[in-house]
């Protein structure tokens, strides 16, 4: 592309810049995009770290109550017997 005058040069320079200040301007809300998904993914990520941590502890619950129940009906089968 050939320019024919210093006014067509300035204009292509204007276009240019223009250009550069809108990728600019994508790449930076882009960034903000990023970053706004990135948190929802580490309180995504805590949130069912909580859960895992809950199920664990309630499978430790069910655990000892079946422990329990199993020493209570032998027990009881003790007691039944005699």
């Amino acid at each position: 592309m050939a320019f024919q005058n210093f006014e067509e040069v300035w204009a292509a320079l204007g276009r240019l810049y223009s250009d550069i200040v809108k990728v600019q301007e994508s790449q930076q809300q882009t960034a903000a995009q990023l970053a706004r998904v990135t948190e929802r993914i580490d309180r995504l990520a805590e949130a069912q770290e909580r859960a895992t941590s809950m199920v664990a502890t309630l499978a430790g619950t069910i655990t000892q109550l079946a422990t329990l129940v199993e020493s209570h009906e032998r027990r009881l089968a003790r007691l039944e017997g005699q």
